[in-house]
């Protein structure tokens, strides 16, 4: 199930590429049957033969052209409401991936490290993003090393953390639809301990946010 509100568009978007798909399917597959059943060999004489038919290949070149422009406008759609930045996101973590783990380091917005929360796992005790239901959650993403990549299934993103250096990282937003608690793990092969760096979300009210 889709858990945050970009999820959610992701997954309208998964199920009607997979309905059209299923329509082409369907479609070429009967005219494969049909054509099984209709032309089989009967004798040994030499059926009538075609030599093409304009208004055929008009229509089976138009009908993937079609599809594909709807698939091409729906993808862009999703894509650009996905990647929609909050001007003040509720929460702000800068995730650091490293071999083989993850530091969520909170920056509390008033310029004063101190303020600021940070939360690093380890192979045998990986960490708890804990972050408020409802509110835009912004993900700041950098590689201490190799190139890692952020994934939570039950959110349908996957975001690589790249050493780039100076340059600017990548981002990510999303905002929790419910109360609960969802695995994440690095999609990215890193290394020795790949499998062994994963982590957790743990999405809970405001009120519970806060007085953690």
């Amino acid at each position: 199930e889709p858990e945050t509100r970009e999820a959610k568009e992701v997954y309208l978007l998964y199920n009607i590429v997979l309905v059209m798909g299923l329509i082409v399917f369907v479609g070429v597959e009967g005219f494969i049957i049909y054509a099984i059943v209709r032309y089989r060999r009967r004798d040994d004489r030499l059926p009538t033969q075609t030599h093409g038919n304009n208004l055929i290949e008009l229509v089976w070149t138009a009908i993937p052209t079609v599809i594909v422009l709807i698939l091409f406008v729906l993808s862009t759609l999703t894509l650009n409401s996905i990647s929609t930045r909050a001007a003040n996101p509720g929460v702000t973590i800068e995730v650091t991936g490293f071999q083989w783990q993850w530091t969520f380091h909170y920056l509390d917005g008033d310029g004063d490290a101190a303020n600021d929360v940070s939360v690093t796992g380890s192979p045998a005790t990986p960490p708890v993003m804990v972050v408020p239901v409802g509110e835009p959650v912004r993900l700041i993403l950098r590689s201490a090393d190799v190139i890692h990549s952020f994934y939570v299934p039950a959110f349908l993103v996957k975001r690589d953390l790249i050493p780039l250096g100076e340059a600017a990282p990548n981002e990510l937003e999303f905002t929790v639809s419910d109360p609960g608690t969802y695995a994440g793990q690095c999609a990215e092969f890193c290394g020795l301990l790949h499998a062994r760096m994963t982590f957790s979300v743990e999405a809970v009210t405001a009120a519970e946010y806060d007085a953690w």
